[in-house]
């Protein structure tokens, strides 16, 4: 079973000229982020606890940056034969429980991973997650989020979120908000369970948990 894939609703257009000035430079630093993701987490990452590292991270809105990251996750990641219909196939990515994205995942829309062009689909119900290539499980699923995975065990899906010891607890990825700067777990295990090979150049930008 895979999503139909169909283009994002337009708003109208009294509703997009107020907001355009406000985003089109948030767009333009998004867009820098598309491009150069992997190195800029590295450097997120390496900078440590200076002042400097810190005040450029908070120029950016989190869960654009969190966007940025699961795009990022996604050109590092290679799924097992089967997990896509044929090589023109949409990458889903899925939000389980509420959406907190905002507009930052249009961005995501109509990008490509390898051939695949990446796709979002908003699940509130946290069922029917099997068709998902990533799901990032909302912090609202902070009461049921074990559940969730447990529906997931051993599919070939990449977990993502930002709820505490999300990784430690059975999910893939942990996203971790410290000094102004999100950091991330991998539960390596996990991942190789659903048979999803995790590039080493992420691996070594990751803190390994069990």
């Amino acid at each position: 079973m895979e999503f139909p894939l169909n283009p994002p609703a337009r708003r109208p257009a009294s509703a997009r000229d107020g907001a355009g000035s406000k985003t089109s430079g948030a767009n333009r630093r998004l867009a820098f982020w598309w491009r150069h993701g992997l190195a800029i987490l590295a450097m997120l990452l390496l900078v440590g606890a200076s002042r400097g590292g810190g005040a450029w991270a908070a120029e950016f809105d989190e869960y654009a940056v969190k966007a940025a990251y699961l795009y990022n996750f996604a050109k590092f990641v290679e799924w097992p034969p089967g997990a896509f219909a044929d090589a023109a196939a949409p990458l889903w990515v899925c939000i389980a429980g509420d959406d907190p994205f905002g507009d930052a995942l249009a961005a995501l829309s109509g990008k490509t991973v390898a051939s695949h062009p990446v796709a979002v689909r908003h699940m509130p119900a946290t069922t029917g997650l099997e068709p998902c290539h990533i799901v990032f499980v909302s912090r609202t699923e902070q009461g049921r989020f074990k559940a969730v995975l447990a529906q997931l065990a051993r599919l070939p899906i990449l977990t993502v979120s930002d709820i505490g010891d999300f990784a430690r607890a059975g999910g893939m990825i942990g996203l971790i908000e410290a000094d102004q700067r999100i950091r991330f777990d991998i539960n390596l295990a996990v991942a190789r369970q659903a048979n999803l090979k995790l590039s080493s150049h992420l691996l070594k930008l990751a803190t390994l948990v069990e």
